[in-house]
């Protein structure tokens, strides 16, 4: 696999920029749930029609004049429940909340003053979808939450409907239990989920550099990392037998050693001097955005997205990336997953030029 090839690009119907994504399974298919910059509402793409969607959302928090919430969803986690999808998600100023994606409707929502949402990802415990979240805080909590948790929020809408201040109608407290009050000094910027020694972890990296793994049925720490520098995505994939936690930088991936919290040698992005010196002076918006991780033809593999729009393959085994950075955006990618689609391995890529870029990683 040296290289990947663009399979597939579509534009999302608002013509916004898509800040987040996640995929689930639907009647067999993948279903793509994106988030853009607009507000309270997702967009669904079905990749085999190429068919966009979308779906608007109850405001939980009420009108947007009368609350501390920007109104603007933009991460966003996906699950199936009983065979309906339901989405989580919140932004920056947003707290957390879960809804029906087919009626838009609220199954639950974080008390507003709990404070915005930085990072969502989605977990499977004893079988059932969780949402797994990280506030944007300073400090920042990591949060686990049940995907199949309804409110009897049904009792409010008389009060919500009446034109109650929302202060009358957001008394119900639903706090997800946090996996440590004040795990990160700053947001969290990177969440990923996995099994360590038999257990049900996760893993979770902040704008503080910090990076930590959770065990999920104590609710409590495994190994907190030397600090690194602003981490901007994290993963936790098997590598020649022996399960590593990966950290994305501005310019490198590096592979950590659970047991130790110690980290190896980072993979560059390029091992031209001469590249680097001129990076530096560039604008550090333009290196890593976001990554994830996955196994494709069995080797472990790193894709990122970088803010000048290109897209990177690494070769977590071979500590090397799979040919050049390729070409992949006009402007930063916000998002990327790792799926199956056709029988194929693929990329799906997402970011400011609104549109979603699939590509096939199982190149020979």
């Amino acid at each position: 696999m040296e290289a990947a090839a663009l399979l597939r690009s579509s534009r999302i119907i608002s013509d916004s920029p898509i800040q987040d994504l996640d995929i689930v399974i639907v009647a067999g298919r993948p279903l793509v749930v994106c988030t853009d910059f607009s507000g309270q509402q997702v967009f669904t793409w079905d990749p085999a029609e190429d068919r966009w969607t979308a779906h608007q959302l109850e405001n939980p928090y009420g009108p947007v004049e009368k609350t501390m919430t920007g109104g603007c969803l933009l991460e966003i986690g996906a699950a199936v429940i009983d065979g309906r999808v339901v989405v989580g998600g919140g932004g920056y100023e947003q707290p957390f909340a879960q809804w029906d994606l087919e009626t838009g409707a609220v199954r639950t929502y974080i008390r507003a003053d709990h404070g915005g949402l930085a990072k969502v990802s989605t977990v499977e415990l004893a079988g059932r979808p969780w949402f797994v979240c990280g506030d944007s805080s300073m400090p920042a909590t990591v949060r686990l939450w049940d995907a199949a948790q309804r409110d009897a929020l049904i009792e409010d809408e008389e009060a919500r409907n009446e034109g109650y201040d929302p202060e009358d109608y957001l008394q119900i407290e639903h706090v997800a239990a946090p996996l440590e009050r004040f795990g990160h000094v700053d947001s969290i910027s990177g969440l990923a989920s996995g099994t360590f020694r038999g257990r049900s972890v996760v893993v979770s990296g902040g704008v503080d550099g910090q990076v930590m793994m959770w065990d999920l049925d104590e609710k409590a720490p495994v190994v907190q990392f030397e600090p690194l520098d602003t981490i901007r995505g994290v993963g936790l994939v098997t590598v020649d037998g022996q399960v590593r936690v990966v950290a994305a930088e501005q310019r490198c991936v590096t592979l950590g050693d659970p047991d130790t919290g110690t980290w190896d040698e980072p993979i560059e992005m390029s091992e031209d001097p001469e590249a680097e010196d001129d990076y530096e002076d560039d604008d550090e918006d333009e290196g890593i955005e976001c990554m994830t991780v996955g196994v494709v033809a069995g080797r472990p593999i790193a894709v990122t997205g970088s803010g000048d729009g290109t897209v990177c393959c690494w070769d977590l085994a071979g500590r090397r990336l799979l040919g050049e950075p390729f070409a992949g955006h006009d402007g930063e990618v916000f998002a990327v997953r790792i799926t199956e689609l056709d029988g194929r391995a693929v990329a799906l890529t997402a970011g400011r030029d609104s549109h979603i870029r699939v590509w096939h990683l199982d190149q020979r």
